[in-house]
């Protein structure tokens, strides 16, 4: 019995095996969508992310790049972009309108924010696969796109798809085996290669929740009993997006204070063109801050939120409402946990 054929019999597969399209080192086009810059590559995951921010799958530095500057993403056999930022997108110098998905062709132009900081263009219109990327970019290796559900990487090793991730086998042992994570580096042959997950089995809606109205989110705050630590969920019914860490800790007890407003507001059953308004010059001094830089903590706390939330027909400044000296959250979607027990509508009127 070949190796391949006890590979198979480790997951009961009787399909045929299909030999890698690329071999490492060749340098043959690979058949993924890819943006490409002066020379850089970048091999587009089902929901691809550009922006200022760490986590972003790819990382742009300038200073006019906003956290999340845009998302591409692959839906309906087509690669669509949509702009989540401040200073812009320009496809073919035709500039997006903010938060509305456009539809990308193969060659087209894309420049983030500004001419300086550079032109990318879409060179592979191709459906997104998973991938090995060589590590070591000096050499001009052609990443190795993996067929599934077996992909033979050498003699010795296998990786065999099962249960929504790659598991690399030992062609000799069977028993020694590894279930990879995105990110994880593989040796095959002499060089070294990193996995990237590009492929996704359902919709980019499993991404982000997706708001057309205010009514469509659900806001829930888990507070610490000390209040010294707060996490917010936004949810849409379906997918949920987290907020959390102690650099945004100043904004979300702001947001936090604003909910608890709102709420109270609710209960005393204001108009709801009433709701939830505090003057900054009162939030501010509660807060023990200037109102400049309660100002500040709003737009941080309003981009945060952008980052997180694909908002349609509606922007994130008709959910924290600022005008006239007064700020409002404008939803009465709004839940608090405090130390894991449901924040009565008593609790929230002595706080406030």
């Amino acid at each position: 019995m070949s190796h391949i054929d006890q590979v198979k019999s480790l997951s009961g597969l009787t399909s045929d095996l299909s030999p890698p399209e690329i071999v490492p080192g060749q340098t043959n086009p690979i058949k993924t969508g890819t943006l490409s810059s002066s020379g850089r590559d970048i091999y587009l995951r089902n929901y691809h992310t550009l922006g200022r921010a760490d986590n972003c799958h790819t990382h742009l530095s300038a200073n006019s790049i906003s956290r999340l500057h845009a998302i591409i993403f692959w839906q309906d056999d087509t690669w669509y972009i949509e702009d989540k930022s401040t200073n812009g997108v320009w496809v073919n110098e035709h500039k997006l309108q903010t938060g509305r998905p456009h539809a990308l062709n193969k060659n087209d132009t894309i420049i983030f924010s500004s001419k300086d900081v550079g032109s990318f263009t879409l060179t592979n219109n191709t459906s997104p696969h998973d991938l090995l990327i060589p590590v070591e970019s000096n050499l001009r290796l052609t990443p190795i796109c993996l067929n599934k559900p077996l992909h033979a990487l050498s003699e010795t090793s296998t990786l065999l798809w099962n249960e929504g991730s790659w598991i690399w086998v030992d062609n000799e042992t069977l028993s020694n085996k590894k279930r990879l994570m995105d990110g994880d580096v593989l040796t095959v042959g002499k060089h070294k290669y990193r996995m990237q997950f590009n492929q996704m089995s359902s919709n980019t809606s499993q991404y982000l929740p997706v708001a057309q109205t205010l009514e469509d989110l659900t806001f829930q705050l888990n507070v610490s009993n000390d209040e010294e630590d707060i996490q917010l969920h936004i949810m849409d019914g379906v997918q949920t997006a987290e907020i959390k860490g102690y650099r945004i800790q100043s904004q979300l007890y702001l947001l936090l204070y604003l909910a608890r407003q709102a709420i109270s507001d609710k209960q005393q059953d204001y108009a709801e063109n009433q709701r939830g308004w505090v003057a900054l010059s009162k939030l501010s001094k509660d807060l023990g801050i200037e109102v400049e830089n309660t100002r500040i903590r709003l737009h941080r706390l309003r981009s945060r939120i952008r980052d997180v939330v694909s908002f349609t027909d509606l922007d994130v400044c008709e959910l924290i409402q600022l005008q006239h000296g007064e700020v409002r959250l404008n939803t009465s979607n709004v839940i608090i946990y405090k130390g894991k027990q449901h924040e009565s509508q008593n609790e929230i009127h002595q706080l406030l």
